[in-house]
């Protein structure tokens, strides 16, 4: 099958489930591996929303249009279903899932400038 993207515009598929799966695999190391894990605990949800945002923003340099929302959506859609995959199928977890793909989307569109007539 052929496709009309372009390099510019293209996602790559190993990168968006090497970021997605990272950003959630990484907090559950930090929270496994820090001493102070009955701070961290509590803002475990957190720390995978802000590492997928940051994953998504990073995948996200040097494309333009929608690539950047295609992109940022893949990344948070993997970090979500590992994060759902891991952590259970709880009412919690769920939402988190939901503000997770959200975050990618933002991240990876957060302080862009907009291309064309304004």
């Amino acid at each position: 099958m052929t496709t009309s993207l372009s390099t510019s515009t293209a996602v790559s598929t190993g990168s968006v489930l090497l970021a997605g799966a990272g950003a959630q695999f990484v907090d559950d190391i930090a929270i496994a591996v820090l001493p102070f894990d009955a701070v961290l605990a509590p803002l475990s949800g957190l720390i995978a929303i802000l590492l997928t945002a940051g994953a998504a923003r990073y995948l996200t340099r040097g494309k333009q249009g929608a690539a950047i929302a295609r992109t940022g959506l893949a990344v948070g859609g993997v970090s979500a279903v590992v994060g759902l995959l891991v952590g259970g199928l709880g009412l919690v977890a769920i939402l988190l899932g939901i503000v997770t793909v959200v975050a990618g989307v933002a991240g990876a569109a957060a302080g862009r400038r907009q291309v064309g007539p304004a």
